[in-house]
């Protein structure tokens, strides 16, 4: 049997070698040599062993990647786009608010590194940005409202809940109006989630809590003048 198997193996094996180089997919590559070679040298129990070992950390080392977009609007239109999928160039960017997209869901996996994120992506408005750059965002008024939309968002732990609330208790502290769009169904479990965490009491009741990223720019247009409307008092009384 394991003969069979391994006459199977060697008659694909060149064309999935041909492939992989083909796609420049060389840490598959590598790993397969990896392995081949520890089963050559060593033994085939050893050859599973690294070969299973190296998948779990690929499987751990994405998973613990939140998966967030800060967002934009077409100018014209009512849609909205992920500025890593669209030039910021061709985007609007709504003066006073930072349009951050959720697409998964919440655990202890995944919200180690959510907070230095989304300060990446508040100050420089991409998160593959260096931080030695220049901050591209936060200046003139600064962010005065936060809109997260939370349509990804099907399922929050304990610790991603957590998480989340120690995020919008600092932007609450620093001023900073919080909004959720396109929340779970009342009632459902993410829902309770924002109510038993004190979250959406923290950010101003179930009002915070809107159906669209329009709905919620609307609601922040007071805000907004508000802000521009206290610089200028501001500025004319220095």
């Amino acid at each position: 049997m394991i003969s069979v198997v391994a006459v199977s193996l060697l008659e694909e094996a060149p064309e999935d070698i041909s492939f992989f180089f083909r796609i420049r997919a060389f840490a598959d590559l590598a790993t397969m040599l990896l392995v081949f070679l520890t089963t050559i040298v060593w033994s085939l129990e050893t050859g599973i062993a690294i070969g299973v070992g190296i998948s779990l950390i690929q499987v751990i080392r994405y998973s613990t990647r939140a998966r967030i977009e800060i967002l934009g609007r077409l100018p014209g239109t009512d849609t909205f786009k992920s500025a890593e999928e669209v030039p910021p160039a061709q985007l609007e960017d709504v003066e006073g608010c930072l349009i951050v997209k959720m697409t998964e869901a919440l655990t202890f996996a995944n919200t180690g590194e959510l907070k230095n994120r989304l300060r990446r992506l508040e100050r420089y408005g991409d998160a593959r940005a260096h931080p030695s750059l220049p901050r591209l965002r936060d200046q003139g008024t600064g962010t005065i409202n936060v809109i997260f939309d939370v349509k990804g968002v099907r399922r929050m732990d304990g610790s991603g809940t957590q998480v989340l609330r120690e995020i919008v208790d600092g932007y609450v502290n620093r001023g900073v109006q919080v909004w959720f769009s396109r929340a779970p169904p009342v009632g459902s479990r993410v829902w309770m989630g924002f109510v038993k965490s004190g979250i959406m009491q923290r950010v101003g009741g179930s009002e915070h809590f809107v159906g669209s990223i329009d709905e919620a720019l609307r609601l922040t247009e007071g805000s907004r003048t508000g802000s521009r409307t206290g610089s200028r008092i501001g500025e004319g009384a220095v």
